[in-house]
Order: C-alpha cells, then structure tokens, then sequence
C-alpha cells in the first residue's frame, strides 16, 4: 500500500523538491552569517558584531587575569565554532548543504526502484533517475558557489590580528597606566600622611613652646618686688669694702626709691 502509494501520488517528488529548497536555504544563511563575520573581523575596533563584541571582551579579561594568552588561534576558533548564526552553527548549516544532496539521490534511487518494482523499466523510472541527478547537481553547484572556508580563514586571520597586534598591546598600555596611577596615589596618600604626622609634631611643639613662654613670662614677671602689698623689706647692705655708713645709707635709699616706681609702674600697667 505504502509503495503503491509513494508511486502513484508523487511524494517522493515533494520530498525531493522540499530538500533542494533546505539545501538552497542552508546555503543562503550560511553565506549571509559569513558575510557579516567577515565585515565586522575587518573592523573590530568598531564593530558591534555580536561574536566580535563577544571575543574582544574575552580576550581583554584573559590578558588582565592572565597577562596574555598562549594560544589566540584556539582561541578565536572556539568561538567561531559555538557561534550560531541562525538557529544553527556554520558547520551545522554546511553539513545540511552536503546531506540535501545525497538524501536527494537517495529518494530518487528510491522512486526509481519503486517504479522498476510496479511497473518494471518505464518512463517513471527514468524520470526519478533523471530528475534526481539533476537536482544532485544543482545542490553540489550551489553548495560550491562561494568558498566557505576560505572566508572562515579571512574571519580567523582577521581576528586573531588584531587581538594580538593591537588589542594585546592596548590593554598591556592600559595596565601599566593604572598601575602608574595606582602608584601615584598611593605616592600621594604616604605624601599626605607623613605632612599630617609633621603637621602634628609641630602643633605639639607649639604647643610646649607656648606653654615654657609662659612659664618664662611668669618667671620674668617675678621681680623682687611685692606689688600686691608692701614694699619688700630692703637689707641694709654690708659694707665688705669698707665704705663710710653715709654711703651705705644713700645707696639704700636710691634702691628703695627705684623698687617703689618699678612697682608703681608695674600696677598701673597690670590695672
């Protein structure tokens, strides 16, 4: 029944036509993703390509964490090959472009068989034949338009270019200048730090000097002479050299006189 079936309703044929259309369909996306690779590899400084964007963010916080990365060719390909461009990877869609061709002789050899079985050697036969192997050739032609490999060579080469002759050396550069600012603050904090100790030391200093200046004005204000009450009595002085009493007496008072306008003076100068 199934035989009588896929002979006389003709769907081996619309099996046939629907992977000639995958087979063309695969082949369109496939080239349309590579085209766009390849465009945004020859600008990555500027692209907004999903996978570039991906493999530069990468590959800068590999060198950051690691300083540099040993194998950039390893690298790059494991992200071509986990790219997804439409549903599927490139390799996915390369792999439906060769399976529609060999589906399709099989269906046709299929349909061929069918037809020699029921009908044994007849038109139908050669028509499965015929179609088949045309449509085979249409596939393997279009699947061979555009060098697919070579473009994922260009996209690789491109990509690993730049990564190491102008990425590396841009975060390399960008390291050293933050380590450069990193030491000038710290430069600046031990700078500050050590003015605010000096500062300290000389408020204490101040401070001590302030405080022995007054002690020596007190000192100094301290005269020998009694300002809040009487005069201090006065000595008579000895007369180790043998000066007349005469002398001694004069002497005296003009030191009595002087200690009371030193003391007068001093009062009205404190009041």
């Amino acid at each position: 029944m199934l035989r009588e079936l896929a002979v006389n309703t003709r769907v081996i044929y619309y099996l046939m036509a629907l992977l000639g259309m995958i087979g063309v369909l695969a082949k369109a996306v496939n080239q349309q993703t590579l085209n766009q690779m390849l465009k945004a590899a020859g600008n990555m400084s500027k692209s907004t390509h999903r996978l570039i964007k991906l493999v530069r963010a990468k590959y800068e916080h590999a060198c950051m964490v690691h300083d540099s990365v040993e194998n950039t060719n390893a690298f790059v390909e494991k992200y071509i090959y986990e790219y997804r461009g439409f549903l599927f990877g490139i390799h996915t869609w390369r792999q439906m472009q060769l399976l529609t061709v060999w589906f399709v002789g099989i269906l046709a050899a299929l349909g061929a068989f069918e037809c020699y079985i029921t009908y044994g050697f007849s038109d139908a036969a050669y028509q499965y034949i015929e179609t088949g192997l045309a449509e085979m050739v249409l596939l393997f032609v279009i699947s061979h338009l555009s060098d697919e490999q070579y473009k994922l060579n260009a996209v690789r080469m491109y990509m690993v270019d730049y990564l190491e002759n102008n990425c590396a050396f841009h975060v390399k550069r960008q390291r050293t200048t933050d380590r450069e600012e990193l030491n000038v603050i710290a430069a600046e904090n031990t700078g500050k730090q050590e003015w605010e100790e000096k500062k300290g030391e000389r408020e204490i200093h101040r401070e001590d000097n302030v405080q022995n200046g007054n002690k020596t004005k007190v000192e100094r204000t301290e005269l020998p002479i009694n300002i809040e009450g009487e005069p201090r009595a006065v000595e008579p002085a000895r007369n180790p050299e043998g000066n007349s009493e005469r002398d001694v007496d004069r002497d005296s008072g003009r030191n009595a006189e002087r200690e009371a306008a030193i003391r007068q003076i001093l009062e009205e100068f404190l009041t």
